[in-house]
């Protein structure tokens, strides 16, 4: 635990800062999710059914929120799964005003069907991307 502290106490203040923002981002979208109809969820985080986010993509920014979610993902006491992710960097990024979208897949792995979201800026992966590969989108929300 200290090593953890010692490392976060380490990272400059930008960097501190996105990373508080995005651990409380995943556990607002644990929240929610977790009490709501995905339906209503989606509906008090504003987010809607769509094919993608709009506006101006900021490569750099689109990277940093997609570390700041991973770091905070791996140091939250709840395991922080890749909806989490997905939609807590959404939420970051549409903040930010830049376009965010996410992305829910599909894999069928034998018997066994699987399920993965990630999120993109514009073209720009964010959360969960590098993990997507053979999952066949089946919807997307933007905000």
């Amino acid at each position: 635990m200290m090593a953890k502290l010692t490392r976060f106490v380490a990272l400059p203040t930008a960097e501190q800062g996105r990373t508080v923002e995005a651990a409380f981002y995943l556990l607002a979208v644990r929240a929610v999710f977790g009490l709501l109809p995905l339906r209503r969820a989606l509906q008090v985080l504003g987010i809607a059914k769509s094919a993608a986010g709009r506006g101006s993509v900021l490569a750099p920014q689109a990277e940093l929120i997609g570390r700041a979610i991973e770091r905070a993902a791996r140091n939250v006491p709840f395991r922080a799964v890749c909806l989490q992710q997905a939609f807590a960097a959404l939420l970051m990024l549409r903040r930010r005003g830049l376009p965010a979208t996410v992305q829910l897949g599909l894999i069928r792995d034998g018997n066994e069907l699987k399920a993965h979201a990630w999120s993109l800026s514009g073209d720009l992966p964010v959360t969960g991307v590098a993990h997507a590969e053979g999952y066949t989108a089946v919807a997307a929300f933007a905000a």
